[in-house]
Order: C-alpha cells, then structure tokens, then sequence
C-alpha cells in the first residue's frame, strides 16, 4: 500500500471516530490512538487502555469488498469498549456493552476468518460461526451461557484449507 493510500485510510478512520462518537456517544470520547494494524490475526480490532489508550483495526478488512461498512462496525465495537473505561466500568463484553451494542446497530463478530483457523463450527441453536485452529468440544457462549453446556454443543461445519497468512479471509454475511 503506498504512503498516499496509507495517509488516506488514517485521515478516513480518524473522520469515522469523529463520526460515531458524535452519533452514539454524544462527543464524549476524547481522541485516542487510532491505527491499522497487520498484526491482528484471529480478531477484527483491539482496544488497549494501558500504558496509553489505543485502538487498531485490522488491516485485513481493507482488502474486502465493502470495507469501510466492516471497519465501522468493528471500529463502533471498539468504542464502546472505550466508552465503558471512560465510565469506569468493566469494558469487556458485559451486559451494559451487549446493550450498547444493541442501541448502536454494530455487529458483535467480525466477519474476518482469523488467519490459521482449520475448522468452522456451528452453533445448533444460533448458526454462529466459531472458527478453530484445532478439533475439540465446544458450547455456543450466548446461547449456553458461562458454563459448557451439550445442549449447545458446536458442531463441526467445515474443515477449511490452509492458506498462507497474507491472504484476507472474509467471512460471508449471515442470513
């Protein structure tokens, strides 16, 4: 990517922050370090709170046919984590966040395969992918909630082809 793509996609994801965080969270976050990142593998974005408050966007999403859409959904995600710190509350995927979450209208998951993944499961219940680089026994998380529970066991959809780690792999819109 040349340094005028790379300056281009800053400028438009600095602009994307201003935008969100003036339509769902009033103007109250202040600015932060915002940047892509070609390191993250298994996870759309991040949000660090120490030593200084950082989110990154995997780089990954811009070779995706509607990136930006991905990018505001992922990058909305993140915020939220960042608006519950900002609180003082817990900042992981918590009640208060779902809710959030929900009043905003940003998807929960990525739709970004993580890299080394082998396998697709499948929540029963849900459809929810789950994407896994090895064979094991699993529960959906929303549908059975803290603990393992077999009513909800994952099932194993698809064994996927390997690929190398420079290829984006998206994952299709669900139904």
């Amino acid at each position: 990517m040349s340094d005028s793509h790379e300056a281009d996609n800053h400028r438009r994801l600095h602009n994307l922050f201003a935008e969100l965080n003036a339509r769902h969270f009033s103007g109250t976050l202040a600015p932060l370090i915002l940047r892509f990142s070609g390191r993250l593998k298994t996870t759309g974005g991040q949000y660090f709170k120490k030593p200084k408050r950082i989110i990154q966007i995997s780089t990954r999403y811009l070779a995706m046919e509607q990136a930006w859409d991905e990018i505001r959904d992922t990058l909305g995600h993140e915020m939220i984590h960042y608006w519950l710190d900002i609180l003082g509350q817990p900042c992981g995927h918590t009640p208060e966040f779902r809710a959030k979450l929900r009043e905003c209208g940003f998807n929960r998951y990525s739709r970004l395969t993580p890299v080394r993944a082998r396998y697709l499961y499948r929540c029963p219940q849900c459809s929810a992918p789950y994407y896994r680089k090895r064979r094991g026994i699993w529960s959906c998380g929303p549908c059975s909630g803290p603990r393992f529970n077999p009513a909800y066991r994952l099932v194993l959809a698809e064994t996927l082809k390997t690929t190398d780690s420079k290829t984006p792999h998206a994952l299709p819109c669900l139904p």
